[in-house]
């Protein structure tokens, strides 16, 4: 098996300890079933004029002016080596509503082996083919602010740029998960992504850029102050704000203390983005074994999450599609069924948790939830027209 990684610190509220979630994409047994013959006509491939997604004020907009709300999921493609290319999983995402798949993507395989762009660009198109915006993120600097570097420069390298040049029209540009530990002070966060944002526009990227919060994606307090520094460095102003609202109850993230963080971020007109939403994931206490962030030390109030971000029309994106999640640097390996969303990466597996399972969340928040992506997750006649304009 092939393990990646999926850090979280500490919470944001307690500031205390850190946690390192070990999570594995799936190397599942992929149902082999008809996929040849689709009635949809292949995307679309040239821009209308060069246009972008754009962000005004706190919204994103499409190329042809529509509000986008981002609801959708994680996947971790780049470590899935049963289904590479997500010719499976796309089309069983895209049964839940999702308007959106934040692509996990990386530098290397877990094997070292540098990354194959023709891949990238495989997910890209099947992700759009099923009328879902790829958001394509880098994940080598997990929890490392001190990688941010090597990120951009990936991002610029002749064969990526090139890539998302050509699917500008359609793509968000996550440039890094989680970047920075809870030890980045903000000053340090903004000039690393001051950097950041220079390198990346001036080679000619325009697409929204969305920055993960530091503290391993969780310190949306010291972002919110921070927000409109980057977003006025930025000559597009094409920014968003992600955070990975790992709070865990443990530590008091109540509801409260949740509606406190998203109105915080909502009335300093901060497009924000929740990156990465489980029911599990936070840190699980002092001196707690760190696997027992996918127990009940670790619930996250994700139904306060998820609540409060409607009253916003924040968008997110739930972790992660599944199956694998686990921690792959213990022997033996400790599993986390708890975040994944599906048990075998189809549809139907949601359908059918029951009452009690660890991953009980998942169907509540994709299908049955009066805020689920079943429920609420729009796609604007943009991506539902091949992402061109009608």
């Amino acid at each position: 098996m092939k393990a990646t990684l999926k850090k979280s610190g500490a919470d944001a509220k307690t500031r205390e300890g850190r946690v390192a979630v070990r999570l594995l994409s799936s190397l599942m047994a992929v149902m082999f079933f008809a996929y040849a013959c689709k009635d949809d006509e292949p995307v679309t491939t040239t821009p209308e004029g060069g246009a972008t997604f754009t962000v005004s004020g706190k919204s994103l907009l499409d190329p042809c002016g529509a509000a986008v709300v981002l609801k959708g999921v994680n996947k971790m493609s780049v470590f899935d080596e049963e289904d590479p290319n997500g010719t499976a999983y796309f089309p069983e995402i895209a049964k839940s509503g999702a308007n959106a798949v934040r692509i996990v993507w990386r530098r290397t395989y877990s094997s070292g082996a540098a990354t194959d762009p023709a891949q990238l660009e495989l997910l890209i198109q099947n992700c759009m083919n099923e009328k879902m915006i790829p958001i394509v993120e880098m994940h080598d600097a997990t929890c490392d602010l001190g990688g941010l570097d090597a990120v951009v420069n990936y991002w610029v390298s002749t064969p990526i740029l090139a890539l998302v040049k050509k699917y500008e029209h359609a793509l968000l540009v996550n440039v890094a998960n989680e970047a920075g530990d809870n030890t980045v002070t903000a000053n340090q966060f903004v000039t690393a992504y001051k950097g950041a944002i220079t390198k990346l526009r001036n080679a000619g990227i325009n697409a929204p850029l969305i920055i993960d919060a530091p503290e391993c994606g969780k310190n949306l307090e010291l972002v919110v102050p921070v927000a409109s520094q980057l977003i006025q460095h930025d000559p597009l102003h094409n920014i968003m704000i992600s955070a990975h609202p790992y709070w865990s109850k443990v530590a008091d993230a109540t509801p409260a203390f949740i509606a406190d963080q998203l109105k915080a971020a909502n009335d300093a007109n901060v497009p924000l983005l929740l990156g990465e939403v489980a029911a599990n994931g936070g840190w699980p206490g002092q001196g707690v074994d760190e696997t027992k962030s996918c127990s009940t030390e670790g619930e996250v109030n994700y139904v306060a999450l998820l609540t409060e971000a409607a009253k916003y029309n924040m968008g997110w994106l739930l972790w992660e599609w599944g199956p694998g999640n686990g921690y792959y640097e213990r022997d033996p390996v400790v599993l986390c069924p708890a975040m994944d969303i599906t048990s075998n990466g189809t549809y139907a597996s949601i359908t059918a948790i029951q009452a009690g399972a660890p991953n009980a969340w998942a169907k509540d928040a994709v299908i049955t939830g009066s805020y689920s992506i079943k429920n609420t997750a729009v796609k604007t006649p943009y991506v539902q027209n091949g992402f061109t304009c009608p």
